[in-house]
């Protein structure tokens, strides 16, 4: 006997209980949360349901995200600064329920002389390297004009390295000392290329060489410059973009295209978050609220006793911030959109905590990195709230937690 569509007049009800909605809600990406928002009146107040935010907190936490699939966690290490003889930086790659486990890595010297490095980020498996002795903000420690800013790309997993050819733009003029700051690191994955960005000022040699050649050109002034590795060259950037601001560990990081940092204005205090598309190679600012910092902090007190860091926080953009006092508070917020200032939304509030003093990176699963004002390191997780010791101390300025996944891909075949 077949089987027949039977007419009713019972109504279907096309009311969703408001416990299911929430439940649905509490899984949606930022971005959507933010624009279904507009739905229903109840909705626009989410943020404000603390049995929404927790349900929302747990499932933001607990994203099965492929971006952590076959990822370990590197350390960039270095002794704090009572307990070494030498500057001497380490790699290590850590693993174990609490990172009890350490395995040191070598890392490589392409140059004949010392190379100390700093790890300025890792991007499928390449990390991008930076020759400390050779550059930027410390002139005193140069051995010679050439050896300014040197960097290296390095594949751990193939040993594959290479070196990343002078500027052309920052030495054309012999006469005027270049300062080399490094904005960025990514890749371009509809170009299938890697970039670094960078930033260059110029201030006037005084020796007895340039003392008469130095102003003869007049003023150089400051350029923005990218290295593309696909043609191994460096071009200049025509944009005037903010720099990122210097003061905190967290300074830039990379997710999807794009190369975020963090800088504020001059004039008036406004804070804000640089996203740079390494695709089209333009910028757009998403202006920081005034109370996402610190809900304590009184309208009109100098922001450079803030220390902030920008972070990937399980796939999304994450800002850190808290206030210089003895047991700070670290109120970490997320980003919906891109541009959009209302879509920061404050997420977690960790602390006080007593005797931590600065964030050196975020793993994975919610677990933030600290260094301790004793030197000691230690991590903390979202869920928990619990601190726990990684078992050794270390500068604050020069450690740093990365995330790292292991490719195969060779240099040359992105080249071709």
């Amino acid at each position: 006997m077949e089987k027949s569509l039977v007419a009713t007049n019972e109504k279907v009800s096309d009311h969703i209980y408001d416990d299911i909605a929430l439940a649905i809600l509490s899984k949606l990406p930022l971005k959507s949360l933010i624009r279904f928002s507009c739905v229903r009146k109840s909705w626009s107040l989410l943020f404000q349901n603390s049995y929404f935010m927790n349900m929302f907190r747990r499932n933001f936490l607990s994203k099965d995200l492929s971006y952590y699939n076959d990822t370990s966690i590197l350390l960039q290490h270095i002794a704090p600064l009572s307990q070494r003889y030498k500057y001497d930086p380490k790699l290590y790659s850590l693993f174990g329920d609490k990172f009890e486990n350490m395995i040191k890595l070598d890392w490589p010297n392409p140059y004949e002389d010392p190379f100390d490095f700093i790890i300025h980020g890792s991007v499928n498996g390449i990390l991008c390297i930076q020759d400390v002795k050779s550059g930027g903000r410390m002139p005193e420690s140069i051995r010679c004009i050439e050896e300014l800013g040197r960097y290296v790309l390095w594949n751990p997993a193939t040993e594959e390295f290479k070196i990343i050819p002078t500027s052309p733009f920052a030495f054309e003029c012999p006469c005027w000392y270049p300062i080399i700051d490094f904005q960025g690191f990514g890749y371009d994955r509809i170009g299938d290329n890697y970039k670094v960005i960078r930033h260059v000022e110029f201030y006037p040699r005084y020796s007895e060489e340039y003392e008469n050649e130095t102003l003869k050109d007049g003023f150089l002034s400051p350029l923005w410059e990218i290295y593309c590795l696909k043609s191994n060259s460096w071009k200049k950037l025509d944009i005037d973009m903010p720099r990122q601001y210097y003061g905190s560990v967290g300074l830039h990081v990379y997710m999807d295209g794009v190369c975020h940092w963090w800088s504020e204005s001059e004039i008036g205090n406004e804070v804000y978050l640089v996203s740079f598309d390494l695709r089209n190679e333009v910028f757009v600012k998403t202006f920081i609220p005034s109370n996402m910092d610190d809900a304590d902090i009184d309208i009109g007190i100098d922001t450079r006793i803030v220390f902030r860091d920008v972070v990937v926080l399980n796939g999304a953009i994450g800002w850190i911030s808290n206030y210089n006092k003895a047991a700070p508070t670290f109120h970490i917020s997320i980003l919906g959109e891109v541009g959009v200032k209302e879509s920061w939304t404050k997420l977690f509030t960790v602390g006080p905590l007593s005797c931590v003093e600065y964030v050196i990176g975020v793993g994975k699963n919610g677990d933030i990195f600290f260094r301790k004002n004793d030197d000691e390191l230690v991590w903390v997780n979202l869920n928990t709230q619990r601190i726990e010791e990684l078992g050794v101390k270390g500068d604050h300025h020069r450690c740093k937690i990365m995330i790292y996944k292991e490719s195969f891909l060779p240099f040359a075949s992105i080249n071709n």
